[in-house]
């Protein structure tokens, strides 16, 4: 899969820590031949001092109107630029930010539920699901103290061991299944 020609490149954008060292997982260790052949480029470097954003976080984005703050402020800064952002799937306005992702010509990988409910899910842990609660503020505060208690340290100290503990029981096309937008760069 040696492609010649242009590279495409892609500013990297992550809800948070854990978001970051997911992607830098599945694309620096675990696939790292893979997205090394192909055309395709993320960088990380993205800087917008009064919106909060740094090295490719967003540091948070909860709701649309904060969202859109942020993403009004980097496509000003980065104008013309690819964007592509890893966000859970868990927050109140999630179909709204795809909305806003999607018509400025960018790319979303949605993590579902949220980093920690899909690594709990990934890791065999069997946790609840949104629908077992009154509100996705309850849920996130319970997947967050699941992966605690199931792995005794919070999501954002994950490293790459941690995580080839899970992904290595997982096979290539449940890997891809899960995380199908940021595959689907590859066929670029």
């Amino acid at each position: 899969m040696n492609k010649k020609g242009f590279k495409i490149y892609y500013l990297l954008l992550c809800e948070g820590t854990t978001e970051f060292n997911l992607f830098a997982y599945l694309t620096r260790v675990k696939y790292r031949e893979l997205f090394d052949k192909s055309n395709i480029k993320f960088s990380d470097k993205i800087q917008v001092v009064e919106a909060g954003v740094s090295q490719g976080k967003l540091n948070g984005a909860g709701h649309i109107a904060h969202f859109q703050g942020k993403y009004d402020a980097i496509k000003k800064k980065y104008a013309g630029q690819k964007l592509f952002f890893v966000m859970d799937k868990d927050l109140d306005d999630s179909s709204k930010i795809e909305a806003v992702i999607l018509a400025g010509g960018d790319i979303v990988q949605f993590l579902v539920c949220s980093s920690e409910h899909l690594l709990l899910k990934l890791g065999g842990k069997n946790p609840k699901n949104p629908s077992d609660f009154n509100n996705l503020s309850d849920f996130r505060d319970y997947c967050k103290a699941e992966f605690l208690k199931q792995f005794g340290k919070g999501a954002p100290r994950f490293k790459d061991a941690d995580f080839e503990l899970i992904f290595a029981k997982l096979s290539d096309e449940d890997i891809r299944a899960t995380f199908i937008e940021l595959f689907a760069t590859l066929k670029n």
